[in-house]
């Protein structure tokens, strides 16, 4: 018997054709998703998790060895099995050599060849992730690198609670890794095999949140011309992700904190109770203390999901993270770019660890990539740093902490013509944040030069 869940991805420009093999499909027990060509497998490959594809080998627009190619560089463990005329077999063997799992030949001399075939590799898939596990070997080798004994500790943390299901709420400044320390849990924990849906709370539009959230059934609102399945719905038995949950607008706190407490939902537009079974971790750079005694963030859902917390430090708290992170990064850009990795004088590596880094991990490397790229012959230096400009003393006030940010902050503004959002992107922050901080330091960006 298919797992329940398993939903094939089914492509075939013959609307007739289509719909035969989703009925046997979904007589078999699966679920389906089906479309005419490349483009919209692609949307619906983008939407929601499929655990297997069905393609037509010749198809308009974009044929099946392509499509499997644009589908592999997004989910590269997805078995493809493809369907094929007998004259265009020996396409299908080079489809083969390419990854695809099987092919089968149209029309099919029986329908069950197809379920047969589907349960075969999806069984063999079980297998393999379940072995891999079972080697400890589901996860990456390193999936949160580190040096400095503050972020070890963290790690520690970590490692003990993704044993249990535990909700894990993350908090730290924007870079400091938080997304990877949610992985390092999930990888760690029983759900391993599944995976982790990531769902970002800042980065969608407030009026559609909640169908990111739990769905929406067709005709729920206006361009909802179908039914779409929702990250609580793709997390089921796997690990849930929320990454900025402090910007969840209030409105949309009840039903999340129901969702939560009560493990079921409905979509947008439906009447029927949804139940799902996902591990929460969820993530801020917010005082989510601070914004619930300011009303902004619910009591009841702050206390639901920080069951265990874990802070990560500022990167400039982590100095021996600085210098590891550091060469790690180097080694594997130079690899990237097929450069020999560059030698940094002391004078650089001291710049580099005394620089407050505003942006976390994430300001280090995109600093380190645009440098390897930009610099020529020789060593390293402290001003061929990319962005790591001397701070200019000046009547500042606050720490010298906040100078320095405040400096480094002003630097990337003028780089970057006034645009806040390249600017944000350099320092590895989210605009959102850059907002935050300009109002905290007291910075007037420059007339803009460009959107």
């Amino acid at each position: 018997m298919p797992d329940p869940r398993d939903t094939i991805l089914l492509v075939d420009d013959e609307a007739a054709y289509r719909t035969v093999l989703r009925a046997v499909l979904e007589g078999a027990g699966f679920a389906v998703a089906d479309a005419a060509d490349g483009p919209a497998a692609l949307e619906i490959v983008r939407r929601r998790v499929v655990d297997l594809a069905v393609l037509d080998l010749m198809m308009p627009r974009m044929d099946g060895r392509e499509l499997m190619q644009k589908l592999h560089a997004k989910v590269p463990e997805l078995p493809v099995v493809f369907l094929t005329a007998h004259g265009s077999i020996p396409s299908a063997v080079d489809a083969i050599r390419e990854g695809a799992a099987d092919y089968l030949t149209k029309p099919l001399g029986h329908v069950d060849d197809l379920v047969r075939t589907v349960r075969r590799i999806l069984d063999h898939r079980r297998l393999q992730r379940e072995n891999r596990v079972l080697r400890g070997q589901g996860a990456e080798a390193d999936p949160f690198p580190a040096a400095d004994p503050a972020t070890l500790a963290i790690l520690d943390k970590a490692r003990r609670v993704a044993a249990s299901d535990a909700t894990v709420l993350i908090t730290g400044e924007s870079g400091t890794g938080k997304e990877r320390l949610a992985r390092f849990i999930h990888q760690a924990s029983p759900r391993a095999d599944r995976p982790l849906v990531a769902v970002n709370g800042a980065a969608i539009p407030e009026n559609l949140l909640e169908s990111e959230f739990f769905g929406h059934e067709k005709g729920a609102f206006t361009g909802a011309t179908d039914r779409r399945t929702g990250r609580f719905e793709e997390a089921d038995r796997a690990t849930l992700f929320l990454d900025e949950i402090g910007e969840i607008p209030p409105g949309l706190q009840p039903k999340l904190l129901r969702a939560l407490q009560e493990r079921e939902f409905r979509r947008v537009g439906g009447d029927r109770l949804l139940r799902f079974d996902a591990r929460l971790i969820a993530a801020t750079n917010r005082d989510l203390a601070a914004e619930m005694r300011a009303g902004r963030f619910r009591e009841d859902l702050y206390y639901r999901i920080s069951v265990v917390t874990l802070t990560l430090p500022p990167l400039r708290e982590r100095p021996r993270d600085i210098r590891f992170l550091a060469g790690r990064f180097l080694a594997e850009l130079a690899a990237r770019f097929h450069k020999e990795v560059p030698t940094l004088t002391t004078a650089a590596w001291q710049r580099l660890e005394t620089w407050p880094w505003p942006g976390n991990v994430r300001e280090l490397a995109n600093c380190l990539e645009a440098t390897l790229l930009l610099h020529g012959e020789g060593p390293v230096g402290p001003a061929d740093l990319h962005g790591l400009e001397t701070p200019v003393p000046g009547p500042e006030t606050g720490s010298p902490l906040e100078v320095a940010e405040r400096q480094a902050i002003r630097d990337a503004l003028a780089r970057c013509g006034g645009n806040r959002r390249q600017t944000a992107e350099r320092l590895g922050m989210s605009v959102r944040n850059l907002l935050y901080k300009l109002k905290r330091l007291g910075i007037t960006p420059p007339v803009r030069r460009g959107s």
